[in-house]
């Protein structure tokens, strides 16, 4: 009777801390955190603080969007939620309106749904981005719907330019890219159809390698005959006097590069940031 007894008392505190940790389970408000989370080369999940972007990447682009994860770590809901995220002015270089657009006041995370994307709009107009980074540090605000709980998950930042840096393939394909300029990276970028090249030799690669840097040289001999002889890539040049012209692309007339003509042996050339010719 006492084991019984005893069995009966165990029982009613079990299932007493199962509903009590139940109801806390399920009324517990839900947290929200922004999910910068990737895998490195050994499978090991790691988090990023930052998120890195430069328009000269892209130079057709005057304006461009960065997506920001954030997620919930809590139950999903069949009604949309809200949330709600600060520009920390401390930490933040970039100006709005100027680098980038000012943020809505709230951000939804759609019903039956764990994560939303946030679209950081961002600028290139401003002359200085080709010389500097600026940056953008957001951070997470409690709202009704959602707390903020974790200091390590709570904040993001945005740090872009209109600049490039010499990266590390270029030492690699130096024999034939020459010595490095940013203007000159970023013509290749525009001729070459490739962003980047890889880091190490191999011989796999190396067709798709010298083809990409035979198109650059190409469009070094000979610029107005590539644009002429290339339309889809969205690029044209305007004169600008004295045997000079503008090349640009047409959907950012204002990231300009001027071409001059070298008298003694007819050619064209661009100049690099310290006033060299580009070969």
């Amino acid at each position: 009777m006492k084991k019984l007894l005893t069995y009966i008392i165990i029982g009613s505190a079990c299932f007493s801390a199962c509903k009590k940790t139940e109801e806390q389970l399920y009324t517990a408000q839900d947290n929200i955190y922004f999910d910068l989370n990737f895998k490195d080369l050994s499978g090991n999940n790691r988090r990023m603080d930052s998120v890195m972007y430069s328009f000269a990447l892209f130079p057709e682009k005057s304006v461009d969007t960065v997506w920001l994860p954030v997620r919930i770590a809590g139950m999903r809901r069949s009604e949309a939620r809200s949330f709600r995220i600060a520009v920390d002015e401390k930490a933040t270089t970039a100006e709005a309106g100027k680098h980038y657009k000012s943020l809505e006041k709230e951000y939804i995370i759609p019903a039956d749904s764990g994560v939303a994307k946030v679209p950081i709009i961002l600028f290139a107009a401003d002359p200085a981005l080709t010389s500097k980074s600026v940056r953008l540090k957001l951070r997470l605000v409690p709202t009704e719907d959602f707390t903020v709980t974790n200091p390590e998950y709570d904040s993001a930042k945005v740090i872009f330019s209109n600049r490039l840096e010499k990266p590390a393939w270029w030492a690699t394909w130096q024999g034939e890219l020459g010595n490095y300029s940013r203007v000159k990276h970023e013509l290749f970028i525009r001729a070459a159809g490739v962003n980047e090249l890889p880091v190490a030799f191999d011989a796999q690669v190396l067709p798709k390698v010298l083809f990409a840097i035979r198109r650059f040289k190409n469009f070094l001999a000979s610029p107005i005959s590539w644009v002429a002889d290339n339309p889809q890539e969205g690029y044209t040049l305007e004169p600008a006097g004295a045997g000079k012209y503008n090349f640009f692309s047409i959907t950012n007339p204002g990231k300009k590069y001027l071409l001059e003509l070298n008298p003694a042996d007819n050619r064209y050339y661009f100049t690099d940031e310290t006033g060299a010719r580009i070969v």
